[in-house]
């Protein structure tokens, strides 16, 4: 864990801003609080990260190969330490941390879902301004649950089943009308782990922008059109379950669906130890190198338009605008965690 002192050496990186007065060793404990008022779980997060850690200790006596040993390190250090920038009237924002990326790790997964709630509201802003009658629908598509040794062949599945629903390049006779009306979309890719069934279930989940027209138009699709038509797309001997709902049209009703899909709870959280690895390993294999979340279209061009990052590769301290308004830093205050206690001190 790294001290003041140490992180001062780094200055070249530009973690200490010389400009502001440092404050460490108050013993203040963290308290970080949203725009609205709730606090920020990051003791909960953290310890989740440490639970994943000893999951992977026990993986790579499995498999050596299944995560380097600077890879090990840096999931360790995972925000072991946070540098926040502090107002006159005692209000912090987040200006430094070392986060990890590994696709697995709850603190870097409830970052990446803060960020992506953010540019969603900035995109959906964004198009709601510009364009009048513009409407979002939430969709969910699912399939049965399958078995671990399964899991990568599925996602393949769901993912080229999607691409014949909403790529206008391929043809696909059931979702023609939709297409006439679809103007973008943004996809993630969801898996949820039963530890009873010991099985795997990944979804889809969507937010699709279509016009307005789309809804008094012949080519409305109901749930249960929406339902024949991913049978078809995935080529299922099954009726797949799939939920669909128009959202509110406003930014926030339809970033609050937009959620960071890798949820690690029911693994890190399973009583037996050895499922849990398995679990992990499997968790690992199936989503290495893959993209969860692609941005479509119409919500991809003003992605691109706004300079936005990517949410899994990109910047995981800046990940909200909304605390950015009259916000005048005096001072820099340096917490770092406490393990065993879930807390971060300053």
């Amino acid at each position: 864990m790294a001290s003041i002192t140490e992180l001062c050496e780094l200055g070249k990186n530009n973690l200490i801003e010389d400009t502001l007065e440092t404050i460490t060793g108050t013993g203040e404990v963290l308290h970080d609080y949203s725009s609205t008022g709730r606090e920020r779980p990051w003791g909960r997060h953290k310890m989740g990260n440490e639970k994943l850690y000893e999951l992977y200790e026990l993986a790579r006596e499995i498999d050596p190969l299944i995560m380097s040993d600077s890879r090990m390190e840096s999931l360790q250090s995972c925000a072991s330490w946070l540098m926040y920038k502090q107002s006159a009237d005692g209000r912090k924002k987040l200006s430094q941390a070392s986060f990890c990326r590994v696709r697995l790790c709850p603190m870097c997964n409830w970052r990446k879902s803060l960020k992506l709630y953010s540019q969603v509201t900035e995109i959906t802003d964004t198009i709601m301004e510009r364009q009048d009658g513009t409407r979002f629908i939430f969709l969910t598509l699912t399939v049965k649950n399958v078995e671990g040794a399964d899991l990568s062949k599925e996602i393949d599945r769901i993912n080229e089943g999607f691409s014949y629903i909403v790529a206008k390049s391929r043809n696909f006779a059931g979702a023609k009308g939709l297409k006439e009306h679809l103007l973008g979309y943004l996809k993630a890719v969801e898996i949820t782990y039963n530890a009873k069934q010991n099985t795997y279930h990944p979804h889809i989940h969507a937010i699709l922008e279509v016009d307005n027209a789309y809804f008094d138009s012949k080519n409305y699709l109901g749930r249960v059109k929406w339902a024949k038509l991913w049978q078809d797309a995935i080529k299922a001997d099954y009726l797949p379950s799939i939920d669909v709902r128009a959202i509110d049209t406003t930014s926030k009703a339809v970033a609050e669906v937009a959620k960071y899909p890798t949820k690690m709870d029911a693994v890190l959280n399973t009583r037996s130890k050895k499922k849990s690895v398995e679990a992990l390993i499997t968790l690992h294999r199936s989503t290495f190198k893959r993209r969860l979340i692609t941005f479509g279209g119409d919500m991809a061009n003003v992605k691109r338009q706004l300079a936005l990052d990517d949410v899994e590769s990109g910047d995981l301290t800046h990940v909200e605008t909304d605390n950015e308004k009259g916000f005048n830093a005096v001072a820099q205050v340096l917490f770092q965690y406490r393990a065993g206690q879930g807390v971060y001190v300053c």
